[in-house]
């Protein structure tokens, strides 16, 4: 299926011009932290339920992005495709975008509180 655009060459040249579009995604820049901030930490999260407290460094959010992009890849996920979850605010969500991306699929995320109904009609 053909993806369509407003982005003409003409827009996409002014806008790298003015210093609005380089040509980057975002797992460009996690690349870049691992390879100069590897230890450092990327991200924390809290559980509200239980107190508990998780940290990942960029080395350790990479390593699960890289292999969450081959699980999904080996599932039969493409360039393109749409992967849609149900999940918390949690690492696992920001390392299963950063997955998608890194195999140029796009993440459809769901609120976990939502039901059959709304996801029979979402999906």
């Amino acid at each position: 299926m053909p993806i369509h655009t407003n982005l003409t060459p003409e827009r996409r040249s002014t806008m790298v011009e003015q210093g609005v579009w380089n040509d980057r995604v975002i797992t460009d820049y996690l690349d870049e932290a691992v390879a100069s901030a590897g230890d450092k930490t990327a991200i924390v999260t809290y559980r509200m339920a239980d107190g508990s407290r998780s940290e990942l460094s960029y080395r350790e959010l990479n390593d699960k992005v890289t292999r969450l992009a081959a699980g999904l890849a080996g599932l039969g996920v493409e360039q393109g495709d749409v992967v849609s979850c149900q999940l918390p605010n949690w690492w696992q969500m920001t390392a299963l975008h950063l997955a998608c991306v890194r195999i140029g699929a796009v993440l459809n995320p769901l609120m976990p509180i939502f039901r059959e109904h709304e996801l029979e009609f979402m999906l």
